[in-house]
This record gives C-alpha cells, structure tokens and sequence, in this order.
C-alpha cells in the first residue's frame, strides 16, 4: 500500500461518516491521524515522519441537520466507574447539566472523569459498572435541552 492523496482523502471521509473520534494509520514510514473533533466540526490530520512534522486541517462540511442527540465516548482505554457511596451518578432519564460528572474511566490507577458535554437528558447508558472500554466507546447518548 502506497501513501497518496486519494487514501488521505478516503481516510478523512471515513472518520466524517463514522462515530469514532479518531484513526491512526500507518504506511512504511509514515504515521498518519485524522482526529474529529464534534463541537468545532474539523477534522485534522498529523503526517509526522522521521524528519519532519506537518499538520494539515482541513474543515469538514457542514451537517444538513443538526441531531438533538450527543453520544458521549470514553477518552482512555479502561474501566468503567458509575457508581458512587454505592449509588449511580446517573440513571436513564436523568436530567443534566453542562460540565456534570457522569462517570469515571479508571485507566492505570488514574480516576479520569467523563463529563457532559451539553445540558440535557440521558437517553442511553451503553456501558455497566466495571466493565472495559475502549478509547472512542460510546458510554452514553445524551439528548441535548432545548436552550443549547
């Protein structure tokens, strides 16, 4: 497999129409990473090589419908902590607040916490207490109130 334009492009298409927030490919000596990043709605891609680094952005196109839904992924590969004292933080149903801990994804002794992005309501849990994620999992749907 050779590196050119036409598989940077497929690549970039293919992270705009999945759900995963990142792709790191790599080809002989070049690493390439296209990262979405959902409220700014670019997608980047970094082509380091052994003797130089180059960043390219470049501005996706613009959804012709905005979703009220927000699918809220795991930042780290580890484990899932939803409980606090005993209790859920969050339950399907619950309303939420912007910046509110939803829960926390333990990853090698660190309590890293997964907060809201948006205020709303919680539409979807997709992960249990203790149980593995990876990095880019879908832990949870959230659907967004109608002031955001």
């Amino acid at each position: 497999m050779e590196l050119n334009i036409e598989l940077l492009q497929e690549l970039v298409n293919l992270v705009k129409q999945s759900q995963i927030s990142e792709l790191t490919v790599r080809v002989g000596d070049w690493r390439v990473t296209i990262r979405k990043n959902p409220q700014t709605n670019l997608v980047s891609a970094t082509v380091p090589s052994t003797r130089f680094e180059e960043r390219v952005t470049t501005v996706s196109e613009q959804k012709q419908e905005t979703s009220p839904y927000v699918p809220v992924v795991s930042n780290w590969v580890g484990i899932v902590r939803r409980t606090k004292n005993g209790k859920p933080l969050v339950k399907v149903g619950d309303s939420i607040r912007r910046g509110q801990t939803l829960c926390w994804v333990d990853a090698l002794g660190v309590h890293n916490e997964v907060r809201s992005p948006v205020a709303g309501r919680v539409v979807e849990i997709f992960v249990e207490d203790g149980q593995a994620v990876e990095f880019g999992q879908q832990l949870m749907l959230l659907e967004v109130a109608g002031g955001e």
